[in-house]
């Protein structure tokens, strides 16, 4: 349901044709007169408009401004020549009554006049109300599009970028690019995320995923990040969380990290002297967040405009941010039931009040964090062989996929639209489908109904790759028979994980050294203790900013201090996975 739908009103059923109105003039004027016969005939001719006041009113209301006049004509008919047939005296027996004759007239005539308007009002309501729901429909079809068509080719960019940077043969000179390029497709596909985020939110399709969350770990993570960051501008960064905050809440914890986030990297960003505090409080099931600042400030008529898309401190964004920042703050915490205050003083500082909804929570319940250890280079031997079907109609999708499958050992075919897939089906006997949504002919959808009614089909695991952003639509794909749904751009983890929950495939991994051990030769805060302190102060600034351009180029720097250090660092970039090497960098300062 998008959101001019929740707001429906019903209007009243217009007439489709004139005409209907006028039988229904001529019909209430009609009962309004008879009315007089029986049972008010012991009124005679006192009180003459007595029952055609609200015949007329109620004709207006119904047929609008001619209806309303052909009844106020039609009872000035019958009070003035009908009588006879009502009453034994007439109506009209001096000139007071005929000042009444004309009142009635007016009075009828603004009724109808009044009535007409409050017709017209409502169709202009009902129109647009209508052109709002077909706005809101094709926003959301809008959306659709664009996340496909911008995160499709985005899925083949970072994809193959990764398969060939792991590739031994290639250069070290060339992996430096392949890197320049898998980071700024991320840093883009990032960027379309946010905007995709606001575009999500105005379209009413913002989702809360709530889970407990070691809050105590979450803030501290934050700090962590943001801490490079302060330090290299030569400010402080104070975490203040009170002794009875609570270890375990249950919240939407990737919103709330965004959250803090955004506000403390704006309260950094906008510092050049002092420092910034994070104030940390529970308080009858809210979090409580405090993010205090010693820097510009932002002037009184700015203060409401900086929640609004595409500005920055009351002014456009510019080209260094979207602006979208604190629009999306707003807007999560609206959607979470919590709220936003601002005090500022130009000059001195501001202070945002966040709370947040986020009850105590058993520690039990947190699920251990998972960290990437080794690769899929192979199938495990002693397994049936494993053939997957690739419904796909962009080559260099189908590409990937079947490179990234065929490479570990699975038997592949490839269809270009749900039509092929269910040709293929029969023959090729598939034990698992990868199927687009989105296709020409026929889509995912009608291909997984279609096989699903062949035999063997209830068998098959069929599972979406799409680049869809909307979780209704992953409703949608799961009701019409589909096990599982990724997301382009996906990464190889995602892919094999699917199949080894589906199938119960096995592999041969490549088992890598622990990033938080040691390795042979210098563990990755001595190896980072060698740095100038310049070149370890630009990595921080780069890691926490997430500037995958800059972390790009200073490869060839962090080559020549340190040869060794590239590869130790790609276990974690590859994976966005920046805070250990921020806790090395933190580690590597007292090394120094």
């Amino acid at each position: 349901m998008t959101g001019s739908e929740t707001g429906r009103t019903v209007t009243p059923q217009l007439p489709t044709s004139p005409w209907s109105g006028y039988v229904f003039a001529v019909a209430l004027i009609g009962a309004a007169a008879l009315l007089r016969v029986w049972p008010l005939h012991a009124l005679g001719s006192s009180l003459t408009w007595l029952t055609f006041y609200p015949a007329v009113m109620i004709v207006a209301i119904y047929g609008g401004l001619y209806c309303g006049l052909l009844a106020t004509a039609l009872a000035c008919l019958t009070v003035t020549y009908l009588w006879p047939f009502l009453v034994e005296t007439p109506f009209i027996k001096s000139p007071a009554d005929l000042l009444g004759v004309g009142v009635f007239v007016l009075t009828g005539s603004m009724i109808s006049g009044v009535a007409e308007a409050m017709r017209r009002a409502n169709a202009r309501a009902k129109a647009a109300q209508e052109q709002a729901e077909a706005a809101s429909r094709a926003k959301s079809a809008f959306l659709a599009t664009m996340s496909h068509e911008l995160r499709t080719p985005l899925n083949a960019i970072l994809g193959f970028s990764d398969i060939m940077r792991r590739d031994p043969s290639v250069a070290e000179a060339h992996r430096a690019n392949l890197d320049i390029i898998n980071r700024s497709g991320a840093h883009l596909l990032s960027l379309i995320n946010d905007i995709l985020d606001m575009a999500k939110i105005e379209a009413g399709q913002l989702l809360l995923h709530s889970e407990t969350v070691d809050a105590h770990e979450m803030i501290d993570d934050i700090a962590a990040m943001l801490r490079g960051q302060a330090e290299d501008k030569g400010l402080s960064l104070t975490l203040d969380r009170a002794n009875t905050f609570p270890r375990f809440i249950a919240c939407d914890v990737k919103k709330v990290r965004q959250i803090i986030v955004n506000l403390a990297g704006n309260a950094i960003k906008f510092t050049s002297k002092g420092g910034v505090t994070l104030r940390f409080r529970h308080e009858e099931g809210r979090m409580i967040v405090f993010v205090e600042d010693t820097g510009i400030g932002i002037r009184p008529e700015d203060q409401k405009a900086i929640f609004d898309p595409f500005v920055q401190a009351g002014k456009p964004a510019t080209q260094k941010g979207t602006g979208l920042g604190l629009a999306i703050v707003r807007e999560f915490l609206e959607a979470m039931g919590g709220t936003i205050d601002l005090e500022s003083v130009p000059d001195k500082g501001s202070t945002f009040r966040v709370t947040i909804p986020a009850p105590i929570a058993s520690g039990a319940e947190v699920a251990s964090p998972v960290h990437p250890k080794s690769r899929v280079i192979g199938l495990a031997p002693d397994q049936p062989p494993f053939r997957v079907l690739i419904v796909e109609d962009q080559v260099e999708n189908q590409l990937l996929l079947r490179n990234l499958l065929e490479g570990v050992g699975f038997i592949v075919e490839v269809s270009n639209h749900g039509g092929e897939a269910v040709d293929a089906f029969p023959r090729f006997k598939p034990q698992f489908i990868w199927m687009d949504r989105r296709m020409p002919v026929m889509d995912g959808l009608e291909a997984t109904r279609r096989i699903r009614a062949l035999e063997g089909g209830k068998e098959v695991k069929i599972v979406a790759v799409t680049a869809s952003v909307f979780e209704d639509q992953r409703e949608e794909m799961i009701a019409q028979g589909m096990d599982g749904f990724v997301r382009k751009p996906f990464v190889a983890s995602e892919i094999f994980d699917c199949m080894e929950a589906l199938l119960g495939v096995r592999y041969d991994l490549e088992t890598a050294a622990d990033p938080e051990e040691p390795s042979a030769s210098a563990s990755l805060p001595d190896l980072l203790a060698s740095l100038p302190e310049t070149l370890r102060g630009a990595l921080s600034d780069a890691l926490t900013k997430g500037d995958t351009d800059e972390i790009a180029g200073m490869m060839p720097r962090l080559e020549r201090a340190a040869p060794t250090l590239p590869k130790t660092l790609a276990r974690h970039l590859e994976n966005f996975d920046y805070l250990p090497i921020l806790q090395a960098l933190e580690s590597a300062k007292s090394k120094t």
